[in-house]
């Protein structure tokens, strides 16, 4: 990409976002921090108000008062448009169906026909697995709720049925992030109630209220450090684990990232040592019972434990 071509797309970022750090858009555009800072530079020197926010939530900006018109899609820009229009309004679960659908339509309607009439993707040659994914009506507000209290950082109070525990309770939190995992939406906040961070389940939570309370965010957190070693999202004890799979699992499993702490090692007859570290033994243990006799931990001892008594667990009740 031409350094022209970089520096036009940093403009339109800095247009779409209020403030974006520079890691972040070194990783959308595929470079360097120093490159991005470089390019920012020559910008300043051409006139464009670019601004900086130093700080944890820090980043750079644009000066409302300048305006630029962003160049048109390109065409793997706008073939990547039709297809993440095609995935995310199919009956798949994402929340705003209606609203992605007329978004893309603005978006499509601002570019005018810049394909000219022809189709680069047809949405009858795209075949999708349709997962499982929350079936509450009401997440959707919940969600929506939860959005304005994290963006005005204001504390929640929320009534919590834990149908496993069987146990209904009503909580403060300091809402800190959204995430999708495994198709279901989770909130990521300081239970005070707990004193600690807490994972919330969206369909388990029946009511949301926003308090008056403010709070801050501590300066040392980041939600990928907290995500690190999770296979999904519960957390625990650490523990190294070392698991073999055997062909074909062993195939399976390679062509995934599976933790960002992983490590996997060929071995001569096709099966695979798959080390990494991770949070609790719980997920762990329900990714490996999946794969049944393809898969065979070495390490540790207390997930070996567990898997040996699912699987006697599971035969008692075929006897």
């Amino acid at each position: 990409m031409s350094k022209a071509s970089m520096m036009f797309k940093i403009v339109s970022l800095l247009q779409t976002r209020y403030i974006i750090s520079a890691r972040e858009m070194a990783e959308i555009l595929e470079t360097s921090t120093r490159n991005i800072k470089a390019y920012i530079e020559s910008l300043r020197l051409e006139g464009v108000p670019i601004e900086g926010l130093s700080g944890r939530n820090g980043g750079y900006f644009l000066n409302q008062a300048y305006h630029f018109s962003p160049p048109r899609l390109d065409k793997k820009e706008y073939s990547a448009l039709l297809l993440a229009e095609e995935f995310l309004t199919r009956a798949n679960g994402f929340l705003y169906e209606q609203e992605i659908k007329t978004a893309f339509s603005k978006i499509k309607a601002a570019q005018g026909e810049i394909m000219g009439n022809s189709n680069l993707i047809d949405k009858f040659n795209i075949a999708d697995s349709r997962g499982k994914y929350d079936i509450s009506n009401i997440t959707k507000n919940h969600l929506y709720k939860v959005q304005r209290a994290i963006f005005k950082r204001k504390r929640i109070s929320i009534t919590y049925n834990n149908p496993i525990k069987k146990q209904k309770t009503i909580r403060k939190v300091d809402p800190y992030n959204l995430l999708f995992r495994e198709s279901s939406w989770y909130l990521l906040g300081f239970c005070h109630l707990r004193n600690q961070l807490r994972m919330f389940k969206f369909m388990r939570i029946e009511d949301i209220e926003i308090l008056g309370e403010t709070y801050h965010t501590p300066s040392d957190y980041q939600v990928q450090n907290y995500l690190r070693n999770t296979f999904t999202l519960i957390r625990g004890k650490q523990y190294t684990v070392e698991i073999q799979f055997f062909h074909p699992a062993s195939v399976w499993v390679s062509e995934k990232l599976w933790l960002s702490t992983q490590k996997i090692i060929q071995l001569k007859d096709d099966s695979i040592l798959f080390k990494a570290r991770v949070d609790g033994l719980e997920e762990i243990k329900k990714w490996v019972l999946g794969f049944g006799k393809f898969a065979k931990v070495r390490k540790p001892t207390e997930l070996i434990g567990e898997i040996v008594k699912e699987f006697e667990e599971v035969r008692q009740l075929y006897i």
